[in-house]
């Protein structure tokens, strides 16, 4: 039967298709008894089974075995034996364009005729085989060696290195060729830009081209010359920046500073110009603290994790036991997961955070592994040394502080044992109690606020002038609520303290009101303390004798203080206050909201009072399990712990990275793991309050290698985790990673990749241009000491990259991407590139190298939430003269020149820069104050160097386009510098699309 609903150009596309194959539907077929398992299993297990199979029913169909592949999917029947026409099966393979398989390529003709015929001859299915999905994904499988194609007579002396021998193979197919070399002018040009992106002097040009004119010896010698420079680093350096994500800030609401996060931006460029194999770079950037303990670059790897941007408000400000702190720190585990698979792998496992893969072998579960991998480590500052014994010995301190930690907590976790449900019921009532002890409305104007001490022992006061000597009968004392991290009721209130009053400002009378020096005042959360007495005064203070504690420091703080008079009424609205400091943060904090009349309200009065009786009894319970032993235990824990704090404070203090990190000074809710992985759950739809199965530490399946579950001892250290992925990572036998990195280096050459989704290598990326040169790249960079600069040499050294850019309309009619490489591919300089050229011709780039990263903004409310006002900055400061890959690299409010030059976004992996042309670009090159100001230097330069107006022209157009100027272009700029001035010239020259375009 045929369906009449089907398209009549579908039924005629397929009824021809199945004529030109020799038979019609209505014909009978007969096959042979293992046609299935030899032609139609193949076909099924390598395009069909991973998506429609007995777990994972895309379409409600399943293909992995015979009954369930006949009862249909979701839109009908899609296998009806004897009728291919009227099995949906054959509809969806079939279209122009096909629908199935969704994400992969679509079926050869010769695969849709083995399925109809197949169909046709009654679609037997042997009884209990059951198909299995092939891996079989260009990507993913190994990695061998491909032989070198042999190329006619008549292009081998176009063959230069292996590469020439593959492009040439794929042109010869098309009946293409490649095309003229170019001039050595333009080479030269070129390998300055890719190699170190810099522009040649004329002086460079000229001793260069002519090395190049007289032979290959001169090619080898100017690559040499240039990998060999300092600033080859810094070049490529940018390129992997901008795909791991690297900022200076950290992006989201506040985006604050990252004030060292450049050492990482350092290591990365020394690596470079170090030439340091990709198994060591990658291994150090995931775990080299663990790989490579005591060793400086062990640490400053770990910048790679920490690149991306960070939530401030989500991990400080909001606890982890809230929703959106459990979803900022999920998001954060993402970012680092897809950041470490997107960058080495090519791999979008982040698709799988939600749901499996759609489309790659990619579970819930492997996501989650992969999460488990970095459950422990966080963003945060970390100390690096440049001697390696003092790193290795505060490793060794702090892995046995930890230790210690350790035996500490198992004690205590012993005598909450023998305490039994009545100790577990006190401390559950006392967290219930905090709780309730909420205000009732929030007051923003918290109080006054003390300096940060850091020990108890410092005595703090406060005081109230009323004026006037006055009768007092009463004084209340209410303590703060701040909802800062998680803080809570009677922040700050003083442990020891007395009230006093006084007729003079420095209290040479005073009398003492209230005394709560002897013994430690327990917090009364947000109940008032009151005295009543009569006195007559004018000034009264409050003194701390011992200062309330805060986190790792101690401070005093009060929201408000009432004093009455005979009237009962409160004399201290609104009076001056004095302090002997004060922090003055409005509105939160200052003297002044002392006395403003507005304090938190408890909604219950007996919450106090009960919380103090329940932590009485607690004390009483925990001093009845307390034995001697146990306390000798304790205190030679503790002292121990105190006294490896102090030989870890006595070390050199080291240079900061931003970095991964167990260990860090805690800070609002953002509290370190000392080293022990967070528990990491399977979560459904991605939902933190669904969590499902606990996730185990591992990574992705790999043809062959189902094993990616890590086994690690039970007490491994998290570092461990870490480690095993990298080693995964760097395997020799790896596929991704060697075919990954390869991808990247041949694109940022050819501005062209081979893969064309640099970042994903799975089903929903781009299919290779050149497979099987990628391979014998990716396999030369992995067995020749994984050199970067092995692999510069090979390419810009062959035949390939030294052709021109002409264009060709016949090879263009072929091939108008010039996917195939027929000639070079002209390019626009990168943002990176034009502002440092501007800088070089000029004769203001500052070529040291390393440190802070130089502003080019004006820096405002820093404390807070930053602001970068870049309209307020002089581009005429020194500081800023340096190149663009120091420059510091704000997230959520990026360089506008910069940005309008298409450079890349830090708040996500830039794997390949847009190249657009617009009239901003036109405007900013023009009028942007950089450019006004370095046109300025570089007519001063032109005067300085060149005695008259024709010369200057000359010199200008050497230094910009590194060639002589053509007579009409001598005339015709002389005479614009003569009405407009050399400035404005300048301008033009920098606006020159020979200046800003390659080739």
């Amino acid at each position: 039967m045929i369906r009449t609903n089907l398209p009549l150009i579908r039924l005629a596309s397929l009824f021809l298709l199945f004529t030109l194959g020799g038979w019609t539907y209505a014909q009978e077929v007969s096959l042979p008894g293992d046609f299935f398992e030899k032609s139609v299993a193949p076909i099924l297990s390598a395009h069909c089974v991973t998506c429609h199979n007995d777990q994972k029913q895309e379409g409600g169909l399943s293909l992995a075995d015979g009954p369930a592949a006949l009862r249909g999917g979701d839109s009908g029947e899609s296998i009806v034996p004897g009728e291919p026409t009227a099995s949906f099966l054959l509809d969806y393979l079939s279209g122009d364009p096909p629908e199935m398989p969704q994400g992969g390529q679509p079926l050869s003709k010769e695969e849709i005729a083995v399925l109809h015929k197949w169909i046709a001859g009654g679609a037997a299915w042997p009884k209990g085989l059951k198909l299995e999905a092939k891996d079989n994904w260009w990507s993913r499988q190994p990695l061998g060696r491909p032989p070198v194609p042999e190329v006619p007579l008549a292009s081998k002396s176009r063959v230069r290195t292996p590469i020439d021998a593959f492009v040439l193979a794929q042109l010869h197919e098309r009946d293409m060729s490649m095309s003229p070399e170019a001039d050595s002018r333009t080479l030269v040009r070129r390998l300055y830009f890719d190699l170190i992106g810099l522009p040649p002097t004329p002086e460079e040009i000229r001793q260069w081209t002519a090395a190049l004119d007289e032979g290959e010896d001169g090619y080898q010698k100017l690559v040499d010359h240039l990998l060999a420079s300092p600033h080859y680093g810094e070049r490529w350096a940018r390129h992997w920046l901008d795909v791991v994500k690297y900022a200076d800030t950290c992006g989201y609401d506040k985006d604050k500073l990252r004030r060292n996060a450049w050492p990482y931006r350092d290591y990365v460029i020394r690596s470079f110009n170090d030439d340091k194999p990709y198994a060591r770079f990658v291994e150090e950037q995931i775990a080299g603290d663990a790989l490579y303990p005591g060793e400086q670059d062990g640490i400053l790897g770990l910048g790679f994790i920490a690149a991306g941007p960070w939530d401030f408000i989500g991990h400080v400000e909001v606890p982890a036991s809230k929703i959106d702190g459990k979803n900022a720190r999920n998001l954060d585990r993402d970012e680092m997961v897809s950041n470490t698979l997107n960058t080495f792998c090519s791999v979008t496992i982040q698709c799988a955070r939600c749901h499996d893969h759609k489309f790659d072998p990619y579970t819930q579960q492997h996501y989650y592994g992969l999460q488990a991998v970095f459950a422990a480590v966080d963003r945060a500052e970390r100390p690096y040394d440049i001697d390696p014994e003092i790193e290795k010995q505060r490793l060794q301190l702090a892995q046995e502080k930890q230790a210690v930690e350790k035996q500490l907590a198992n004690l205590q976790q012993a005598m909450a044992k023998d305490g039994g449900e009545q100790l577990t019921a006190l401390r559950t009532k006392i967290q219930s109690l905090r709780k309730q002890a909420q205000p009732e409305t929030a007051v923003p104007q918290h109080g006054y606020h003390s300096h940060i001490e850091k020990t108890d022992d410092q005595a703090k006061w406060v005081q109230i002038d009323l004026g006037n000597p006055t009768e007092i009968t009463k004084i209340v004392l209410h303590p703060c609520y701040d909802d800062f991290a998680g803080i809570g009721p009677g922040f700050g209130f003083p442990v020891r303290f007395k009230v006093e009053a006084a007729s003079d400002a420095a209290f040479a009378d005073s009398q003492l009101i209230a005394d709560e020096t002897g013994q430690d005042y327990p917090n009364p959360l947000l109940a008032s303390y009151a005295v009543e007495m009569p006195v007559n005064a004018r000034f009264v203070r409050i003194t701390a004798t011992k200062l309330a504690p805060r986190q790792n420091d101690f401070i005093f703080a009060l929201s408000e203080v009432e004093i009455y008079d005979k009237n009962n009424k409160n004399v201290a609205l609104n009076r001056s206050v004095q302090s002997l400091d004060s922090i003055e943060a409005p509105i939160r904090w200052r003297r002044a909201n002392l006395v403003d009349g507005l304090w938190p309200k408890s909604i219950s009065a007996n919450v106090s009072e009960e919380l103090n009786q329940a932590k009485e009894s607690l004390a009483a319970i925990e001093k009845q399990i307390e034995t001697p032993q146990r306390v000798a235990q304790r205190t030679k824990f503790n002292s121990r712990i105190q006294e490896l704090n102090a030989q870890l404070k006595s070390l050199p203090s080291g240079k900061m990275v931003y970095a991964a990190a167990t260990h860090f000074k805690p800070q609002g809710s953002f509290q370190p793991t000392q080293g022990k992985p967070r528990e990491v759950h399977v979560l459904h739809r991605g939902n933190v309050t669904d969590p499902r199965d606990p996730a185990l530490p591992g990574t992705l399946p790999l043809p062959g290698k189902d094993d990616y579950e890590f086994t690690l001892p039970t007490d491994h250290d998290e570092s461990q985790r870490r480690a095993a992925l990298a080693r995964w990572i760097t395997a020799h036998d790896h596929p991704l990673t060697w075919r990954s990195v390869a991808n990247r280096i041949w694109y940022y050459h050819f501005d062209q990749a081979i893969v064309g989704s640099p970042n994903d290598f799975g089903r929903m990326g781009q299919m290779p241009t050149h497979p099987k040169l990628l391979d014998w790249l990716a396999v030369e960079f992995r067995d020749h000491d994984q050199s970067f600069k092995h692999l510069h040499r090979l390419i810009v050294t062959s035949s390939v990259y030294r052709q021109s850019s002409q264009h060709d309309e016949l090879h263009a009619a072929k091939d108008s991407s010039n996917q195939y490489l027929w000639r070079m591919n002209r390019r626009r300089l990168e943002a990176e590139e034009i502002r440092d050229s501007i800088l070089s011709v000029s004769g203001k780039l500052d070529t040291s190298m390393g440190g802070p990263g130089f502003f080019v903004f004006k820096l405002e409310k820093e404390a807070h939430s930053p602001h970068y006002e870049y309209h307020k900055f002089d581009p005429s400061d020194p500081t800023s003269h340096r190149r663009s890959v120091y420059r510091f690299i704000v997230r959520s409010q990026p360089d506008p020149y910069m940005t309008t030059l298409d450079c890349a976004d830090s708040s996500q992996s830039t794997p390949k820069r847009s190249e657009t042309l617009t009239a901003l670009q036109a405007l900013s090159m023009l009028n942007n104050p950089f450019q006004l100001v370095m046109a300025e230097s570089f007519a001063q330069r032109l005067q300085e160097e060149a005695p008259t107006l024709p010369e200057q022209v000359e010199l200008g157009i050497q230094l910009t386009l590194g060639r002589e100027p053509t007579d009409f272009e001598r005339e015709k700029f002389t005479a614009f510098a003569q009405e407009h001035g050399l400035a404005n010239l300048c301008r033009v020259f920098f606006n020159q699309s020979e200046f800003v375009y390659l080739d």
